[in-house]
């Protein structure tokens, strides 16, 4: 009797899991070592692995009950969305022209941080932060510092007229909040007598604060000249010090994405550096060198994290990197 061929009714092995970025291990090295830049790795975005969902329920500020469940899984976790103020308006929500008002967004972040992380929205950008917390979009700064204009005269007879604001940092994200030409979204604990919602925040300001800009502009170049090279003209004419500050600790992520940290007392390129918390943050800057040649305008980003609890802001930033990473058009 002939025997009929066997099958192997066995199923067939998952397909593998995505890995992390490399980028975003090294990355969440840095900003929970603080001064430890060059060494150290994990990944701060993916939860651990279970079949086993976890459900928990939390109220937002404006009084609504909202749920985060992890996806089967646990790729995933559902996490609420706060909408971010504008003071400009009254303090109401800011409303996207595009209609895009989510109210959860899935992310893979940790599923330890229920509870603890919410994101946080204009409708165009979105950040993640502490839970409980307030967003608002800065103001531009017209506290009447005063600006100051120079006028410099090359070899070759070229003259360059640089203008600067009084009183605040000439490079790095705290020039370009509340610049012109500049977006910054802070979200900082809901109890704090002064907001920062006008200008750069004050040094040791608790919150989570992210700049977008371009290199078209005065504010965009200043986000960007201390850590990526730029033309010489580009950098005079913004009025922004291609030089470190002091104590200032950075890593070179890849080509594009360079982690930043500024230790306690160091008044550095980050917003709300200079306290007694360590800065820690990333500045995005996507290297297209014929656009870089010419000055032609590339959109660039800053997040700076400034915590009583510095534990969470390895994810804070990973998921900024990840989902704000601006794309040349």
């Amino acid at each position: 009797m002939t025997r009929e061929p066997t099958t192997d009714r066995r199923p067939a092995a998952p397909a593998s899991r995505r890995t992390p970025p490399r980028t975003g291990r090294r990355l969440s090295a840095l900003s929970v070592a603080g001064l430890g830049l060059l060494t150290g790795c994990g990944s701060s975005l993916l939860g651990s692995t279970s079949s086993t969902g976890v459900t928990s329920s939390s109220t937002t500020p404006g009084g609504t009950s909202s749920t985060t469940v992890p996806v089967n899984g646990e790729v995933a976790v559902a996490f609420p969305v706060i909408a971010c103020t504008d003071p400009a308006y009254g303090g109401s929500a800011i409303k996207a022209s595009s209609g895009w008002n989510p109210t959860i967004i899935l992310a893979p972040v940790p599923t330890s941080l229920v509870g603890k992380v919410t994101f946080y929205t204009d409708g165009v950008h979105t950040l993640l932060a502490p839970s409980g917390w307030t967003c608002a979009l800065v103001q531009q700064d017209s506290s009447g510092q005063g600006t100051s204009t120079t006028t410099t005269t090359s070899a070759n007879g070229d003259s360059t007229t640089t203008t600067i604001q009084l009183g605040v940092p000439t490079s790095g994200q705290g020039a370009a909040i509340g610049a012109q030409g500049a977006t910054t979204l802070a979200v900082y604990p809901s109890n704090d007598p002064n907001p920062p919602t006008t200008g750069p925040p004050a040094p040791g300001t608790e919150g989570v604060f992210a700049t977008w800009a371009t290199t078209g502009s005065n504010a965009g170049v200043d986000l960007v000249c201390p850590f990526f090279a730029i033309p010489s003209w580009q950098s005079q004419s913004a009025g922004c010090s291609t030089t470190k500050p002091s104590g200032e600790l950075t890593n070179a992520l890849t080509p594009d994405v360079t982690a930043v940290a500024d230790p306690a007392g160091v008044v550095g390129s980050l917003a709300a550096s200079g306290g007694q918390a360590v800065a820690s943050g990333v500045v995005l800057f996507p290297q297209i060198p014929s656009a870089i040649s010419y000055g032609s305008p590339i959109a660039v980003a800053a997040e700076s994290c400034v915590l009583s609890n510095p534990s969470l802001c390895p994810t804070v930033l990973s998921d900024f990197e990840v989902r704000e990473f601006p794309t040349p058009k």
